[in-house]
C-alpha cells in the first residue's frame, strides 16, 4: 500500500487525531493491519453495493405482481416511500464508506459502525414490509458473516448476533403491546396476523437461523485467519529461530526508512554475531548449534517491544539475517553511548538495549559452554538513507567489533567499544 493514502484528506487527518483513535504515526506492521482492514472494509462495501442491487429488482419484481394480482393494494402505496428511503440511505451511507474506507480504517468503531446501521435499516424494512411476515427478515443472518468477516474478535461478531436477535424481538413486541402499528403484507390472511404464535414461531426460527449462521461464519473466517496466519509465518519467519527471515528485514528497513523521512524520526538498526560459532559447531554438533540460535533467538523475542492489540504485533522487528548473525530494526529508538552495564526495561536506546541483550547471551549455558555475542549498531539518518548504506554500516561496526576481540558493542563510524 501507498503510505499516502493513510491522509487522503487534511480533513480526516484532523478529525482522527482530534478523536484519539489515530496512535501516533504507524509502524510498518500497524500498515500491514491498516491494509488488512480496509481490504475488508472494501469487500463488504462491494457486497453491500450487490445487495442493494438485488434488493431493487427484487422490489420491482414484487411490485408488479402486486399490479397484477386481482386484490386493490393502491392503498398501500404510501408504505413503499419508507422502504425506498431506506433503501436510499442505505446506499448513501455505503457510498461515504467506499469514498472514505481508507480514512475510516484508522477508526476501532468503523466496521461495528456500519455493522449496526445495517441492522438497523433491515428491521425498518422488515416492520414496513409486512413486520413479522417480511421475507426480508431472512438478511439477518447475512449480516452476521458480515460481522464475522469485519471483526477481528468472535466475542464483537457474537455481541452483534445478540443484538440483532434483540432488535427483532423489540420490534415484535412493540407491534404486539400496539407501541407500533403492524404494517399488513399482501397475500397473508388477517388470523394468521392477528396470532401471537405465529409470530413467537417466526422469531425463534430467526434466531435459530442466526445462531447457526453465527457459529459457521465465525468458524470458516477463523480457519481461513489462521491458515493466512501460518502461510504467512512460512514466508516471512525462519523456521529454527522463528524469528524474521532476511527478506522481510529488508521489507521492514525500507518501510521505516519511508516513514522516519515522512514523519522526522530516528531509528536504529542492530547486527550481532556468535562469536567462535563455527567452533562450538564442530565441537558439539550441528544439533547443539541449532539449539543455541533458538536459545539467542528467544532472548531477543523477550527483549523487543511487542503491542498487545488483538491481533497483537510486532514493533521492534527481530530477525536472522544468516547463519549465525541476527538482525534487529529498532522503530523511533536512537543511539546513546551513555549506557556501558546493562540498563532497565524502562530505558530505552540502541545501546541500552544491545548491553541487555549481551548480557543475558552471556548468561546462558550450553553444554557447559557459555556463548558470547559481537554487535554493531547502527542509526537513521546519521549512518545512512537507504537500506543499503544503513545495513554495510552496521555490518561495518559488527566486523570491527570482531576484529577487536569480539563480545563487545561498537557504534557505526566510532572507535568507542563496550
Amino acid at each position: 500500500m501507498k503510505i499516502q493514502d493513510l491522509e487522503r484528506t487534511a480533513l480526516f487527518k484532523i478529525f482522527v487525531r482530534h478523536l484519539g483513535c489515530y496512535q501516533g504515526d504507524p509502524t510498518s506492521q500497524e500498515l500491514e493491519k491498516l491494509a488488512k482492514t480496509k481490504g475488508h472494509m472494501l469487500l463488504i462495501i462491494r457486497m453491500r453495493w450487490i445487495f442493494l442491487l438485488m434488493l431493487c429488482v427484487y422490489g420491482l419484481y414484487a411490485g408488479s405482481l402486486l399490479l397484477s394480482s386481482s386484490h386493490d393494494y393502491s392503498h398501500d402505496t404510501a408504505l413503499l416511500t419508507i422502504p425506498a428511503c431506506t433503501l436510499l440511505t442505505t446506499a448513501c451511507y455505503n457510498l461515504f464508506y467506499h469514498l472514505f474506507y481508507r480514512e475510516l480504517s484508522h477508526f476501532a468503531l468503523s466496521n461495528h459502525l456500519q455493522i449496526l446501521l445495517d441492522i438497523i435499516a433491515t428491521t425498518v424494512l422488515i416492520h414496513y414490509c409486512g413486520s413479522v411476515f417480511s421475507p426480508f427478515w431472512a438478511i439477518y443472518p447475512f449480516l452476521t458473516l458480515e460481522a464475522s468477516l469485519l471483526l477481528e474478535r468472535r466475542r464483537d461478531t457474537w455481541i452483534f448476533c445478540i443484538v440483532t436477535i434483540l432488535a427483532f424481538g423489540i420490534l415484535i413486541a412493540a407491534e404486539a403491546s400496539e407501541l407500533l402499528n403492524p404494517v399488513d403484507f399482501p397475500f397473508i390472511t388477517e388470523d394468521q396476523q392477528q396470532d401471537p404464535r405465529y409470530a413467537l414461531l417466526l422469531w425463534t426460527w430467526t434466531v435459530v437461523m442466526m445462531v447457526a449462521m453465527t457459529t459457521i461464519g465465525s468458524h470458516i473466517v477463523r480457519v481461513n485467519r489462521r491458515k493466512e496466519l501460518s502461510l504467512k509465518q512460512l514466508v516471512v519467519k525462519d523456521q529454527t529461530t522463528k524469528l524474521y527471515n532476511r527478506s522481510y528485514f529488508f521489507k521492514g528497513l525500507n518501510s521505516e526508512i519511508q516513514r522516519s523521512i515522512r514523519y522526522g524520526h530516528v531509528f536504529s538498526i542492530i547486527f550481532l554475531d556468535i562469536d567462535h560459532f563455527k567452533e562450538f559447531n564442530d565441537t558439539f554438533g550441528h544439533l547443539e548449534g541449532d539449539r543455541a540460535l533458538k536459545e539467542l533467538a528467544g532472548i531477543l523475542r523477550k527483549n523487543v517491544r511487542r503491542s498487545e492489540t488483538n491481533p497483537p504485533y510486532d514493533i521492534d522487528i527481530p530477525c536472522r539475517y544468516g547463519g549465525e548473525e541476527f538482525g534487529i530494526i529498532l522503530p523511533e529508538t536512537p543511539i546513546s553511548t551513555t549506557a556501558k552495564e546493562p540498563c532497565s526495561p524502562e530505558e530505552m536506546n540502541a545501546v541500552a538495549f544491545a548491553g541487555r541483550i549481551q548480557h543475558e547471551i552471556a548468561a546462558l549455558l550450553i553444554q557447559g559452554k557459555r556463548i558470547t555475542v559481537s554487535i554493531g549498531i547502527a542509526a537513521f539518518p546519521d549512518h545512512g538513507n537507504t537500506p543499503d548504506e544503513l545495513v554495510k554500516a552496521a555490518d561495518d561496526a559488527l566486523y570491527h567489533a570482531k576484529r577487536t576481540g569480539k563480545n563487545r558493542i561498537v557504534i557505526a563510524g566510532e572507535t568507542t567499544l563496550s
